[in-house]
């Protein structure tokens, strides 16, 4: 028993306990004021608490807030990346759709085509200062391509070979008002008959081909479909020009001059068809016009079907 209390350490560590223990019991239970001492003991217990803890708490809140911030920077390379790779899928959808339109269009115009040979082709250049002179397409020489053979887009014919290349071709188009414009002898079918004229200009301002040289007692209607008649010796018979638009006497009443919406756009010209067959050789087009007409009236619908679609799109966008 002496040797346990001649253990100074373990004396004062009971005592700590037992004071301790009182005071928690006497803060529990008492039902008098707390003393004096334990509130002292109390405050500086809280006060040496709160500038220990508010370092560390403002420590563990800027690692927080360190942590989320590189959460939301991943989290916005992320969504930056997805958008991205959204709006290429979307442009790659919409050239597909661009060139499905063509290759459907290319489809319409098969009959008025049967017994000529065509080569497909890309426009590589258009000069923004001959934008409605000339264009350049990447096939020449190598791939048969000769001087004046027609061309086309997958709506109706805009030209012809200009120059050629090895590798590349110039084509002038009908709509070029420079001294090297083209002259295409056309057929405007009215009902079983054809009327025979030249296409001699084109008016900027209308978007409109001009055909003069007609008979000035010929009956047109308007919408008369207008192809190629292949009496030039240059172009194909029955390529598609276009569709009338309407017609004029000239004042002395010797001719008619008749006006023509192109049925190409000659401001969207991406894909094009060189027509490989001569207007000599070739084997004469039974059609009379007819297919050509469907064909412009399945392009015509096919665009306003598009147009309501995209307008449709847009509403429901806004």
């Amino acid at each position: 028993m002496r040797q346990f209390f001649e253990n100074k350490r373990l004396i004062v560590l009971l005592l700590s306990v037992i004071t301790s223990l009182s005071l928690m019991a006497f803060s529990i239970f008492g039902h008098q004021d707390v003393p004096q001492p334990l509130t002292w003991v109390n405050d500086v217990t809280a006060m040496v608490g709160r500038v220990v803890s508010s370092p560390a708490n403002a420590f563990m809140d800027f690692g927080e807030s360190v942590i989320e911030l590189k959460n939301t920077y991943e989290e916005n390379q992320s969504l930056k990346q997805q958008v991205n790779s959204l709006q290429e899928l979307k442009a790659q959808n919409q050239q597909l759709k661009v060139e499905n339109t063509e290759l459907n269009h290319l489809l319409d115009l098969e009959p008025t085509l049967v017994g000529k040979t065509i080569i497909s082709s890309t426009v590589i250049s258009r000069s923004p200062n001959e934008w409605l002179d000339t264009l350049t397409i990447d096939v020449g020489s190598n791939n048969g391509i000769k001087k004046n053979m027609s061309v086309m887009s997958d709506t109706g014919l805009i030209g012809r070979v200009s120059e050629v290349g090895a590798t590349s071709s110039k084509v002038r188009l009908l709509t070029s008002e420079s001294d090297e414009k083209l002259s295409v002898a056309a057929g405007i079918q009215s009902g079983d008959d054809i009327i025979y004229g030249v296409v001699s200009a084109y008016d900027k301002n209308a978007n409109e081909l001009v055909i003069d040289q007609v008979s000035p007692e010929a009956k047109i209607k308007q919408d008369s479909v207008v192809t190629t008649n292949g009496l030039g010796g240059v172009s194909p018979e029955g390529l598609i020009v276009g569709k009338v638009v309407s017609t004029s006497v000239d004042n002395f009443g010797l001719s008619q001059q008749v006006r023509v919406k192109p049925g190409a756009d000659f401001n969207s010209i991406r894909h094009v068809f060189v027509v490989m067959s001569s207007g000599t050789n070739e084997k004469p087009n039974t059609s009379n016009g007819r297919d050509a007409r469907e064909s412009i009236d399945r392009n015509e619908n096919s665009e306003e079907t598009d147009t309501s679609a995209t307008q449709d799109s847009g509403d429901a966008n806004g």
